[in-house]
């Protein structure tokens, strides 16, 4: 998979493990919560911040 087709079904896949995943989905907000304090003004520190939980969640849901 390559380009934006990849990544359309990279985040469906991620909204539907946590759809499926209440108790991750609620630990994911939590911690967008936290960032977005902790990096108020500085959107790449809060995108850079969770994306190991971004990757764990897609793990654990099959992205290869």
């Amino acid at each position: 998979m390559h380009g934006r087709n990849a990544e359309y079904k990279r985040h469906i896949l991620f909204r539907d493990y946590l759809r499926a995943h209440p108790e991750d989905s609620k630990i994911y907000g939590d911690l967008k919560l936290k960032l977005a304090q902790q990096f108020r003004n500085e959107r790449s520190a809060y995108t850079n911040a969770k994306s190991e939980f971004v990757k764990e969640i897609l793990r654990r849901a099959g992205w290869k």
